[in-house]
């Protein structure tokens, strides 16, 4: 393997990305954790949270459901159009999403700390240019990971 996949492997799997179903802040898996901070921007129909996660529409509805047995989502249908089905986040929800999203941001911010001052900028921008490249290629690793 050669060193810049080693260390994407090893950063993937420092954070759960490899396995969904990870609990994560002792409450919710990795998807639950980035739905809700994805619903505290704006409701989202369950094809577009799908979409944000990378899930088949099933997987999203079965990620909902778990949400929703928990009341921390509602599913409301778009009265423009019956098909279309919005989740937004009941005040049990945007609690416990705004408590992840803060979880969220001590972990990078310690992440963050780790790494020298002098290196910090550089860093980040490596990481955007990195997220960018990963969804350019989106396909092809999408093909390499059987979805």
């Amino acid at each position: 393997m050669n060193p810049f996949a080693r260390e994407l492997v090893a950063i993937c799997r420092a954070f759960g990305v490899f396995e969904r179903e990870t609990v994560c802040c002792g409450t919710v898996t990795v998807p639950q954790c980035v739905a809700l901070q994805a619903l505290l921007e704006a409701p989202l129909d369950v094809a577009t949270l799908g979409d944000r996660l990378g899930v088949t529409p099933s997987a999203a509805t079965r990620l909902v459901d778990g949400l929703e047995s928990r009341a921390w989502v509602e599913r409301l249908r778009d009265d423009s159009d019956r098909r279309r089905i919005e989740v937004s986040l009941t005040g049990a929800g945007r609690r416990e999403a705004e408590r992840l999203q803060g979880l969220t941001a001590q972990a990078t911010e310690a992440i963050l700390d780790a790494i020298p001052a002098s290196k910090r900028a550089q860093v980040t921008e490596s990481v955007r240019l990195l997220r960018q490249a990963v969804e350019k290629a989106q396909g092809a690793v999408a093909g390499c990971c059987g979805r």
